[in-house]
């Protein structure tokens, strides 16, 4: 018997994974693992089981808490000049162009396989086998590459191509003089070692990734190709669970990504500067100025503050209220999946592989990140980070209890820009009383290095007036402005609901 229950992804076939699972009787907890996994095979530059992310899980009628399988920093460094370390140039729509590392060495302690497992142990009640099926079968048989994830890759063209075998995975059919492009739009990508990695997983568990077959790969790529990754590292990784931030709305109650991780901190700090001040009406003047203004003061607060979880504190925030880390960061591509079902159970999770290594676990099909070659971990110089800790991230799976009864599980990719998207979706639920569709549809706001990023869809006049002058108004939305998937149950109108952003090429299905 279905399961009733509502699911948004960043990939058709990411949010099909779980809607298969509702319909075939599984909990939102079986239908998150399964999407998962199926993001781990059609989303290959987003989400990787080479790897880290966060689920924010709330089983029903107990208290929330947030699993963590982010990456780890290495337990020990190697000389700069042993490493395989790249600098690759990325060209975004428009031409603008960033640096990024590919490489061995590139790569931390990968968390994905882990958060999987334990995931499964403490919540879910189908079989792994069961789960993992439509992302095997996905792998094996292929997944049709559609617009946004053709853009995606080609978005990270250089490192797609930085070895032979990604090369072959993710590459055209080419002559060998050709210039390396990525796999066509409506391109069947099939990726059979993959398939078999995932079938490999489900018979061995965790244990082959980290202890097992795939392990021993890995280790001996890096020591000699050039990376940092040993049996030590592999063997040590651990998911942590986390009590979650806990922040007051107007209207409910924001359930939300906790220290190491930065964007829970500074999307809470924003959620409580806004809740004591007038924001007019959605879209006047008085809103674009005090959120515009919320936005100037959580990028100060970060600048001078890090994501301190002090400065959620009443009398910092009453302080610059008044006025209007010691971590590695890394802050690049990510995806998104929310879960919900009628029993109140409710699964957020944000997946990310920085921007991928460009190598891969050999002969596996697993891409490995790359997040020890963010620009945000070493202002100072790469290779410059704490050894053997927990990498910190703006991703922030979120949840939203409403004291209508609405439970929401929502999150969204979009690197540095998440902290302000999730907050200003978030108000639009709290304080401006927007549908789920017409909280995540509006036009957004972000302020970063002096500059106000403005989306189409505000009163060009009032934008004008705006304290604020330093603008950038875009012409059309973009996934620049992250990409909210939202699933919600309402319990006391036993109503579901889903939205997939259109920014990031959301999906969403009820199951009814």
């Amino acid at each position: 018997m279905k399961t009733r229950g509502a699911v948004a992804a960043g990939h058709i076939e990411t949010a099909r994974a779980a809607r298969d699972v509702l319909e075939a009787g599984g909990t939102a907890f079986d239908a998150v693992i399964a999407a998962m996994w199926a993001a781990c095979v059609a989303e290959p530059v987003l989400a990787s089981l080479g790897g880290g992310g966060f689920l924010m899980a709330r089983p029903a009628g107990k208290p929330p808490r947030l699993y963590d399988f982010f990456v780890e920093t290495p337990l020990a460094k190697r000389p700069a000049e042993q490493l395989e370390f790249k600098s690759c140039i990325a060209t975004f729509a428009g031409g603008v162009e960033q640096e990024f590392h590919g490489g061995y060495g590139a790569v931390a302690t990968p968390g994905v396989v882990a958060g999987l497992f334990a995931v499964h142990r403490d919540l879910a009640g189908m079989p792994m086998a069961d789960l993992a099926a439509p992302a095997r079968s996905l792998a094996r048989d292929g997944v049709r590459i559609d617009p946004f994830q053709h853009y995606v890759m080609n978005i990270v063209t250089p490192l797609l191509g930085f070895c032979a075998e990604t090369r072959k995975t993710y590459g055209a059919p080419q002559k060998d003089d050709d210039d390396f492009k990525v796999i066509a739009t409506n391109t069947r990508h099939q990726q059979p070692e993959l398939a078999a990695s995932i079938d490999e997983l489900v018979q061995n568990g965790a244990d082959s990734f980290y202890r097992g077959d795939l392990a021993t790969a890995l280790i001996a790529a890096c020591a000699q190709s050039g990376g940092y990754l040993t049996a030590d590292d592999l063997a040590k990784y651990r998911v942590l669970l986390r009590d979650p931030l806990l922040v007051r709305g107007r209207q409910g109650k924001f359930v939300l990504n906790p220290p190491p991780a930065s964007g829970g901190v500074l999307a809470g700090f924003g959620l409580k500067l806004a809740r004591d001040l007038d924001l007019g009406s959605f879209g006047d003047a008085r809103h674009l100025d005090m959120v515009s203004a919320i936005l100037k003061t959580t990028s100060v607060v970060r600048g001078e503050f890090g994501a301190a979880p002090s400065i959620l504190g009443d009398e910092f925030c009453e302080g610059y209220r008044t006025l209007i880390g010691d971590r590695p960061l890394t802050q690049n591509g990510t995806t998104h999946i929310s879960v919900v079902d009628d029993l109140g159970n409710l699964a957020s999770v944000t997946l990310s592989n920085g921007s991928t290594s460009g190598r891969m676990i050999p002969g596996s099909g697993i891409l490995l990140n790359n997040m020890l070659g963010e620009a945000d971990l070493s202002p100072e110089g790469f290779h410059d980070w704490p050894c053997g800790v927990r990498m910190t991230s703006m991703m922030t799976p979120a949840l939203y209890l409403a004291n209508d009864g609405a439970l929401v599980a929502l999150g969204s990719g979009g690197s540095n820009r998440i902290r302000s998207t999730m907050m200003q979706v978030l108000l639009n639920l709290d304080v401006f009383g927007m549908s789920l569709e017409d909280a995540i549809v509006a036009p957004r706001m972000h302020f970063d290095d002096n500059l106000l990023s403005i989306e189409p869809g505000f009163d060009a006049g009032l934008l004008d007036r705006l304290h604020l002058n330093e603008q950038h108004r875009w012409q059309e939305s973009d996934m620049f402005f992250g990409g909210v998937h939202a699933a919600s149950f309402n319990s006391f109108a036993n109503r579901l609901d889903a939205v997939g952003d259109a920014r990031r090429n959301g999906q969403g299905f009820i199951i009814d």
